[in-house]
């Protein structure tokens, strides 16, 4: 993926996967491997929703899953001058977001939510 193609969005607007996604099945190893986009969310947390999305499909994923996959490591490329980088401030303040996703979940009917937590600019808690 060196030589890809950089996306200005880790996820496409609106995109809900199932469990039996489209394509063919593809190794479980080659996608679980993708796994290390994990540890790249402590100091990007703007991919964790992304990130969190295809790694429900890691024990069975279809063509789809490792396209969408892809599409992180796309953006990753694009975007290496973001991060976090934590300063100091004599005015701390806390904010906090929340955002949640009503019977989201297209196989369960599961409600998805997440939150964030913020200190001066850099987030600590997501």
């Amino acid at each position: 993926m060196d030589n890809c193609n950089p996306m200005l969005t880790p996820v496409e607007d609106r995109l809900k996967f199932t469990k039996d996604g489209t394509g063919e099945l593809v190794n479980s190893t080659d996608f679980k491997c993708l796994g290390c986009l994990r540890y790249l969310t402590a100091t990007r947390p703007h991919i964790m929703y992304a990130v969190g999305l295809v790694g429900r499909f890691m024990e069975s994923p279809r063509q789809s899953h490792l396209e969408a996959a892809k599409r992180i490591l796309k953006y990753v490329k694009g975007t290496t001058n973001l991060g976090i980088f934590y300063t100091v401030s004599e005015d701390p303040k806390l904010i906090g977001f929340t955002d949640s996703d009503w019977a989201g979940d297209t196989e369960g009917r599961k409600s998805i939510s997440g939150n964030g937590f913020q200190l001066i600019t850099d987030f600590f808690s997501w």
